[in-house]
């Protein structure tokens, strides 16, 4: 099991930056390593990456020295456990409400006494079986996999408390997209009253001594970062776009000026 790199820069205090990754393209993803991102994120619930596909998106994080997670359609051993027998390096579950469905998660991650993870030490993790022991192998899983719970909901928020207790999570993110849905102003991840819930779940989440992630606006990263927020992703299909119409908008007028 590789060394988390993911893991020990968030429990040194500093910030992760990562993107989201919906189809599967090792070389997109390769090139993403390159640049200097912290993390990628590979989206199962939204994207089509599968099973299937994430390996090879794995490798080529890994190759590029970015920390590969997986998000999972749903909150399931069945559906966790075969990306990380792939060799993802956490997951980040959406739509985690309560206590009981954090301790869930983790169930579904670690490997027994810390959970219930069926054991496998025949995959890439463990490379292939071909160095160490199945019991070294469990406990260097247990100890760098990470764990991220997506707050998506009012109900979460409300229920934080009590799910920051649950031993074994690493990051508390909150996701302010459906979030603002949640809160009937779909869409308005800005809106006083979803900035007004997120700072309050930042600051339960902060107050407990655990890490905090969220989605936001490009704009209001600064905001929280100072609200001691350490993990946060941009998109593709968002550095795509700005890239392209910064672009653009040069050479446009670069044509313009030549009379073009």
């Amino acid at each position: 099991m590789r060394d988390n790199t993911l893991k020990q820069r968030l429990y040194a205090g500093k910030a992760a930056f990562g993107v989201m990754c919906t189809f599967p393209s090792p070389p997109v993803v390769e090139m993403l390593g390159y640049l200097g991102f912290d993390w990628i994120l590979l989206d199962n619930e939204h994207g089509s990456i599968t099973v299937d596909t994430a390996e090879s998106c794995i490798v080529a994080a890994e190759l590029s020295g970015m920390a590969p997670i997986v998000r999972p359609v749903g909150n399931k051993p069945e559906i966790i456990a075969p990306f990380l027998d792939r060799g993802a390096w956490g997951v980040q579950v959406p739509h985690v409400n309560t206590a009981d469905e954090a301790r869930a998660v983790v169930d579904a991650v670690k490997y027994g006494p810390e959970g219930h993870r069926g054991i496998f030490s025949g995959g890439r993790p463990a490379r292939y079986g071909l160095a160490g022991s199945t019991g070294d192998y469990a406990k260097a899983a247990n100890r760098e996999t990470l764990v991220c719970l997506m707050l998506e909901e009012v109900e979460a928020i409300d229920n934080l408390p009590e799910m920051l207790k649950v031993p074994g999570v690493d990051v508390y993110f909150i996701g302010s997209g459906d979030l603002s849905q949640s809160m009937g102003y779909t869409g308005q991840q800005a809106h006083p009253e979803v900035q007004k819930m997120m700072e309050r779940g930042v600051h339960l989440i902060t107050e407990a001594g655990r890490i905090a992630g969220c989605s936001c606006p490009d704009t209001l990263i600064p905001k929280f970062l100072g609200l001691g927020v350490q993990y946060f992703h941009s998109t593709v299909g968002r550095l795509i776009q700005q890239s392209s119409e910064s672009y653009l908008k040069t050479m446009r007028q670069a044509a313009v000026t030549a009379g073009k």
